[in-house]
C-alpha cells in the first residue's frame, strides 16, 4: 500500500469502527431481557457519537502530513469512543459468556481496523480464532495483547507514514522495528493454532497454488488405469513434501526479516533502503518464491504428461 493511499484510505471510514454485524455476531446470542434493551441504546449511542468523528468535512487543501494528521486525531478519538463503548458493556452483565462476547468484540474490531492505515499491510495480526477454534487462555491472552499493544501500534504505523512524507528515513526505520518485534510477540501467541489454513492469512503471498491438487483429484475420478493413478499420487505426495519445506524455507525468512532484523520484506512502508542484509533477504525471498512457483508448474507438466493427449484435452475442457 502506497503512502497517498494511506492517507486518502479515509474515504472509506474512521477506524476502529464496531458495526452492527461485529455487535451482534460478538453478543447477538447474550443479549436478552433488559440487558437486550439496554445494550441495544448504549450501541446506538455509540453509531451516533461515531459517525460525527466521521463527519469531518475533507479538505482537499490540506498537505498529505496535514490529511494524516487528521487521519490519526480522529483514529484516536474513535479508539478511545470504542474503550467506552466497551466499558458501558461491561457493566451490564457479569455472565462469562457475556464478559467473552466483549473479548471477542474488541479483537474483532482492532484487527479490522488495522488493515487500514497500515504501512506494513503483510505483517498481519491474524483473527485466529475466526478461523480455528482456540481454547479460552489464548483468547484472553489476545485480549490482552490488544489493549496493551493497540495503542502503540497505532502510534507506529502512524508515525513511519508521517516519516517517510517527511523524508525522514532513519525514524521510519525505527517505527517499523518496533512493529515487527510486536508482530511477532503476535505471533508467538498464536503459533500453536498456525495450521494450513491461518498460515495462508498470516503469510499471503504463499498462496496456495490449487492447481495441482485439481489435477490429481481429477485424475483420481477420471481416470481407471490403477497405475497411472498411483503415478500420479506418488508424484503428487513427493510435491507436497517438497513444498511444505519450500514454504518454511519462505515463513524463516520472513519471521528472521522481521523479528531479527526489523524490517518487513513483503511491504515497502519505509521505502527501498540499500543495505546490503536487506537486500540478501529479498533476493533470497524471491529466489524461494520462484522455487515455489517452479515446483507448481513443473509438477503439473509432469501430472499431465501420465494422461494420454484425449485426457489432457478433457481436463482441459472441464476446467
Amino acid at each position: 500500500m502506497g503512502i497517498m493511499a494511506i492517507v486518502a484510505s479515509g474515504i472509506f471510514g474512521v477506524q476502529p469502527m464496531c458495526t452492527e454485524r461485529d455487535f451482534q455476531m460478538a453478543l447477538g446470542t447474550s443479549i436478552q431481557g433488559d440487558h437486550e434493551f439496554i445494550a441495544r441504546a448504549v450501541f446506538d449511542d455509540y453509531v451516533e457519537r461515531a459517525q460525527e468523528i466521521n463527519s469531518e468535512p475533507k479538505d482537499q487543501t490540506r498537505s498529505p502530513i496535514e490529511q494524516l494528521e487528521l487521519r490519526l486525531q480522529q483514529t484516536v478519538q474513535a479508539d478511545i469512543l470504542f474503550d467506552e463503548f466497551l466499558d458501558s458493556l461491561s457493566v451490564l452483565n457479569n455472565e462469562e459468556d457475556w464478559n467473552m462476547g466483549i473479548v471477542n468484540l474488541r479483537r474483532s474490531v482492532l484487527l479490522e481496523a488495522r488493515k487500514q492505515n497500515n504501512p506494513w499491510p503483510s505483517t498481519i495480526w491474524v483473527d485466529v480464532p475466526s478461523i480455528t477454534p482456540v481454547p479460552k487462555n489464548i483468547l484472553l491472552r489476545i485480549d490482552a495483547f490488544l489493549i496493551e499493544n493497540a495503542d502503540k501500534d497505532t502510534q507506529d504505523r502512524f508515525g513511519a507514514t508521517r516519516a517517510k512524507l517527511s523524508g525522514a528515513p532513519d525514524t521510519c526505520k525505527a517505527f517499523e522495528k518496533q512493529a515487527m518485534e510486536r508482530w511477532g510477540a503476535f505471533t508467538d501467541i498464536i503459533e500453536p493454532y498456525v495450521d494450513n489454513e491461518v498460515t495462508s492469512v498470516l503469510y499471503p503471498q504463499l498462496t496456495q497454488n490449487i492447481e495441482t491438487q485439481t489435477l490429481v483429484s481429477w485424475i483420481n475420478k477420471n481416470i481407471t488405469n490403477t497405475s497411472i493413478k498411483d503415478k500420479a499420487n506418488l508424484q503428487f505426495a513427493v510435491w507436497k513434501t517438497t513444498r511444505a519445506q519450500q514454504k518454511q524455507e519462505v515463513v524463516s525468512l520472513i519471521r528472521d526479516a522481521r523479528i531479527k532484523f526489523g524490517f518487513d520484506p513483503w511491504s515497502r512502508g519505509c521505502g527501498e533502503q540499500n543495505y546490503s542484509r536487506q537486500s540478501r533477504i529479498k533476493n533470497k525471498l524471491l529466489q524461494k518464491t520462484a522455487e515455489l512457483q517452479e515446483s507448481v508448474e513443473t509438477t503439473s507438466k509432469t501430472l499431465l504428461q501420465l494422461l494420454s493427449a484425449e485426457q489432457r484435452q478433457q481436463f482441459e475442457d472441464e476446467q
